[in-house]
């Protein structure tokens, strides 16, 4: 029977577990390999910092990850795509109350993520 995410240990195990399916990802795979290669540890740090924040409510990570992401041609598709692998990492590692919460705040940054890069672009035209 699968446990929930309780500690830190599992945000790195989740964290961990997804961009082990990223880097081989034939639709998203590119984006973060080009750009974070030489990189992976430190992207690491910084996102099991994230996900400790949001989603057991830690305060560990201070930031603004959307800018970062303003040039780099995503499309709805890519963010789609993002989150069925983030929802199926989350389901074949965890259950409970905070997995759910990892897929529903998954769901709620794609779209807002999208969103914000959508209007910069508009912004730029």
């Amino acid at each position: 029977m699968l446990q929930d995410i309780t500690t830190l240990k599992d945000i790195h195990s989740l964290v961990d577990a997804f961009y082990a399916k990223v880097r081989e990802d034939q639709t998203i795979g590119f984006f973060f390999t080009e750009r974070l290669e030489g990189k992976w540890e430190a992207h690491h740090k910084k996102l099991y910092r994230f996900w400790h924040t949001v989603l057991l409510r830690r305060p560990d990570y201070f930031g603004n990850p959307v800018p970062i992401h303003f040039n780099m041609q995503l499309k709805r598709e890519h963010f789609d795509h993002w989150l069925k692998v983030w929802c199926s990492t989350v389901d074949e590692l965890f259950a409970g109350t905070v997995a759910e919460r990892a897929k529903f705040r998954g769901k709620t940054m794609a779209h807002a993520f999208y969103s914000k890069i959508r209007k910069a672009a508009e912004k730029e035209i």
